[in-house]
């Protein structure tokens, strides 16, 4: 059970990181939390990462530690009017069969929409120096050609690419490092 500190035992002038590391409780993980090694060429990816998009409205997405064989991301896009748009979970992981990218959409509220019901799926294409690719596999997903996460300084760069004939538009989003 996590231990409460009362918020006047927390000095006042104290940055809000030194709170999270007074107020953190220091723990031993379990061996299976340590990272599969197959997550190393994804470690690139972790943190927390915005854009603002010409139309006003601004993307994060944070992506956490590895751990087991999995690590997280999440999404969320903020309207010009404050309110959440919508949001995405991805979970990339380590499995037999080899790297996996899932991901879910969801609205603003978290509903699900009628278009999007399946769960998206992606198999990694390639790994490494900072760049990772994944390809959709089946559903919705299939039309996707590629999925592209790469490091550029300090920017994580998302490229889309819709195969021929989907109807979409490919896109890049470039975010920067939120510190």
């Amino acid at each position: 059970m996590l231990a409460l500190v009362p918020l006047a035992l927390i000095p006042a002038c104290a940055a809000p990181r030194e709170q999270a590391a007074a107020t953190a409780p220091s723990i031993t993980l379990p061996a299976s939390a340590a990272p599969s090694p197959a997550l190393e060429p994804f470690r690139f990816m972790i943190g927390r990462w915005m854009t603002v998009n010409k139309n006003g409205t601004m993307n994060e997405e944070h992506w956490t530690q590895p751990r087991g064989t999995s690590m997280v991301g999440l999404f969320r896009q903020v309207r010009r009017d404050g309110k959440p748009a919508f949001h995405e979970v991805s979970l990339i992981t380590a499995e037999d069969a080899g790297i996996v990218l899932r991901l879910r959409h969801l609205h603003g509220m978290l509903e699900v929409p009628d278009t999007d019901k399946d769960v998206q799926i992606f198999r990694l294409v390639s790994a490494g120096g900072n760049r990772a690719e994944f390809t959709g596999t089946e559903g919705k997903s299939a039309m996707i050609q590629s999925v592209v996460y790469t490091l550029e300084g300090d920017e994580l760069v998302q490229t889309v690419t819709f195969k021929e004939g989907s109807g979409e538009k490919g896109y890049s989003s470039r975010y920067v490092r939120e510190r």
